[in-house]
C-alpha cells in the first residue's frame, strides 16, 4: 500500500501562511534561535520484545515511539508477519520469530489474541481454534524454560459488548446488546421482570448466535484463568487483562468480576496482575509498567480534574466512572498518587467535555496555565463525551495564548481509556528520563522525541478524530463509499485526508506551537528551546479511515542571549 507521504516544512508553511505567521510574530516576542547539536540516544539499556495487539498505530508505533524515548530497544515483527485490517496475521511465523528472539531480550510483551487469532478484529470473530490456545499457552512455557532470564508480560483483551459486525451478525446486534446487559443484570440482581425480559430477546435471536457469543466469553474467560495461574506459578512476569468497549452492564463484566474474586484467592499476585479497562493502548501501559519496575522507580503523581464532579462520570464505551480508570492506570505505571503538587513529579490534568462545560472551558485553560507558568510538569487529557472539538480543551488554551509545548504529554483519543493510559505512560517516561540531567544535545534529544509525540498526538486526537474523520466519513456516505471498505477510493480518500492535515498541521505549528520558548535543564545549566521547523508525514495504514498514522519531525534551537 503506498503511505503517499506528504512533508510540511517552515518553508512550505511560510508560503501556505506568511501573513498568518508574520501577524503572529509582530505581536509576540522576537528570538534570536541559535541552532545546535541534537543526539538521538542510542545507548541502550533493556531490550523488550514487542508482540502487538494488531498493526495500528497505537499499538505498534506509539510503543516503538515511547520505548526510543525510554532508552529500550524494541523488537517488533516485520510487518508483513502482522495484520492488515481483516487480513489475520501469520500466526505459526509469529510464534516461530518469538522463539528465535526470545534469547536476545530482556522483558517481553506478548499479545494472546495476536498469537491465537491473529489480530484483534479476529479474536471478535474467535478465529483461533481451542488447539491455538493449547499451542499457544504451551509456547509462553517453553519459552520461560529455555529464557528463564526473560520477563514476559502478556496481555488478553476481554471481547467488546457488542457482538461482531459481520454479515450473519449484524442484525441481530441491538438484540445481542440488549441480550448481554440483561444477562448481567439477572446475574446481579435476579429481578423476576428481568428474567421475563430476557426470555423474550432470546426468542429474536438464533441459538447459533447466543451459544457462539456466550462461548467466546467462557473460551476468554477459561484462557484468562489460566494465564492468571501462570503468573502465580512464575512461568509469566506479569499479566494484564483488558475489557474492550463495554457498559456498566453486560456479559464481559460477568467475566472481569470472576477474574477480580480469582485475583483477591492470590494476594501475591497484586502486583502483578491487572484487570483493567482498556484495549489498543495496553501495550504501552505495559511498556511504562516494564520501565518503572526494572528501574525499581515510582512517579508520585497529582491528579485533578477540570470540574469538581468530572472524576464521576462515566464515559460512552466505559463500564466505570474517569476516576476509576484514572486509579488502574496509574497502578499498571506503579505511581503512586499524592495528594499535592508540591510532591509530585507531575501533573495529571483530566478534563471531561460536554454540552454542560462549555463555560468551564477559559477557567480551566487558566488553570493549566497558571500550572505551566509555576513550572510544574501537567499531563493533559482532553476527553469529550459526545466526541465533538467544540467540548475539548486544547482549542481553547491556544485561543488564551497557553504554551502547549510545555505539555509533558497530551492524550484525547477515542475511549477515555485510550487516552488516559497513554499521557500516563507518556507522562510517566519522559519524567523520568528527564529527572537525571544530562548533556544539552542529549536533553534537547529528550524533547525534540517527547514534542513530536506530543504534537502528532495534537494533530491526531484533536484535529484528525474530532474535525477531519467525520467530516470525511460524512463525504464519502455521500458518494455511498463505506469508511470501513474505502477499496477503490482510498488513494483519493488518503490524498485529500493529507492535505486537511498539512492545514492543520500550518494551523497549529502558527498558533500553537511557534515561538513558544520551553524552559529544559541539562548539565550545562538552565536553557530555553524554541521550535522552529516542523515536517509531518501522514497516511491512512488501513483501508478504513478510523486511525491516521502520523508522524511529526520537529526541528529545535536554543534561545541565544
Amino acid at each position: 500500500m503506498s503511505k503517499g507521504i506528504i512533508k510540511l516544512s517552515l518553508l512550505s508553511i511560510i508560503i501556505c501562511a506568511v501573513v498568518g505567521i508574520s501577524l503572529y510574530m509582530s505581536y509576540g516576542k522576537m528570538y534570536h534561535a541559535a541552532p545546535t547539536t541534537i543526539t538521538t540516544n542510542t545507548n541502550y539499556w533493556l531490550t523488550v520484545i514487542l508482540l502487538p495487539l494488531d498493526s495500528r498505530p497505537p499499538c505498534t508505533q506509539f510503543v516503538e515511539q515511547l520505548a526510543h524515548m525510554a532508552g529500550i530497544k524494541l523488537l517488533i515483527p516485520e510487518p508483513e508477519l502482522l495484520d492488515n485490517y481483516k487480513s489475520l496475521a501469520n500466526k505459526q511465523e509469529l510464534r516461530i520469530w518469538l522463539t528465535q528472539v526470545s534469547k536476545q531480550a530482556d522483558a517481553a510483551i506478548i499479545s494472546t489474541d495476536m498469537l491465537i487469532h491473529g489480530g484483534l478484529l479476529a479474536s471478535r470473530l474467535s478465529s483461533g481454534t481451542t488447539d491455538d490456545t493449547k499451542e499457544v499457552l504451551h509456547l509462553l512455557t517453553r519459552v520461560h524454560q529455555e529464557n528463564p532470564q526473560l520477563k514476559m508480560y502478556v496481555f488478553s483483551i476481554i471481547p467488546r459488548l457488542l457482538i461482531a459486525d459481520n454479515k450473519e451478525n449484524i442484525i441481530f446486534q441491538k438484540d445481542m446488546l440488549k441480550y448481554s446487559v440483561l444477562k448481567d443484570q439477572v446475574y446481579t440482581f435476579e429481578n423476576a421482570e428481568d428474567i421475563k425480559k430476557i426470555r423474550s430477546v432470546e426468542k429474536q435471536i438464533p441459538d447459533t448466535i447466543i451459544n457462539r457469543y456466550t462461548a467466546m466469553y467462557e473460551n476468554n474467560s477459561k484462557l484468562n484463568k489460566t494465564l492468571m495461574d501462570m503468573v502465580e506459578s512464575g512461568v509469566l512476569a506479569g499479566l494484564v487483562v483488558g475489557q474492550d468497549d463495554g457498559q456498566p452492564f453486560g456479559i464481559p463484566n460477568i467475566n472481569k468480576q470472576q477474574l477480580q474474586y480469582q485475583l483477591l484467592q492470590t494476594p501475591l499476585s497484586a502486583n502483578k496482575v491487572f484487570i483493567t479497562r482498556g484495549t489498543d493502548e495496553v501495550a504501552l501501559t505495559l511498556l511504562g509498567h516494564i520501565v518503572m519496575e526494572f528501574s525499581n522507580e515510582h512517579p508520585k503523581v497529582f491528579v485533578t480534574y477540570s470540574t469538581a464532579d468530572a472524576g464521576q462520570i462515566t464515559m460512552p464505551f466505559m463500564p466505570h466512572t474517569v476516576a476509576k480508570t484514572v486509579q488502574e492506570k496509574l497502578k499498571i505505571a506503579g505511581a503512586i498518587e499524592v495528594q499535592n503538587t508540591a510532591e509530585a513529579d507531575f501533573v495529571l490534568y483530566v478534563h471531561i467535555g460536554n454540552q454542560n462545560t462549555k463555560s468551564d472551558l477559559i477557567p480551566a485553560a487558566k488553570e493549566v496555565k497558571k500550572l505551566l507558568d509555576q513550572g510544574y510538569k501537567v499531563a493533559l487529557v482532553d476527553l469529550t463525551e459526545n466526541f465533538n472539538i467544540s467540548e475539548t480543551l486544547l482549542p481553547t488554551l491556544i485561543k488564551q495564548d497557553v504554551a502547549i509545548p510545555k505539555l509533558i504529554a497530551y492524550a484525547g483519543w477515542n475511549t477515555t481509556s485510550n487516552s488516559i493510559g497513554t499521557a500516563v505512560t507518556q507522562a510517566c517516561i519522559f519524567s523520568k528520563a528527564v529527572s537525571k540531567p544530562t548533556s544539552l544535545s542529549n536533553t534537547m534529544g529528550l524533547y525534540k522525541e517527547n514534542l513530536e509525540f506530543l504534537t502528532a498526538r495534537f494533530l491526531d486526537d484533536l484535529y484528525y478524530q474530532k474535525e477531519i474523520n467525520p467530516y470525511i466519513n460524512k463525504e464519502l456516505q455521500r458518494l455511498h463509499i463505506d469508511p470501513y471498505n474505502l477499496g477503490t477510493a482510498y488513494y483519493q480518500t488518503n490524498y485529500k485526508i493529507q492535505r486537511m492535515m498539512i492545514s492543520k498541521g500550518v494551523h497549529l505549528f502558527r498558533e500553537g506551537l511557534f515561538n513558544k520558548p520551553i524552559t529544559i535543564n541539562s548539565t550545562q545549566g538552565t536553557q530555553e528551546i524554541i521550535i522552529t521547523d516542523l515536517e509531518l508525514q501522514t497516511y491512512l495504514p488501513w483501508q478504513r479511515t478510523f486511525e491516521i498514522w502520523a508522524q511529526p519531525t520537529l526541528s529545535l534551537a536554543y534561545i541565544a542571549p
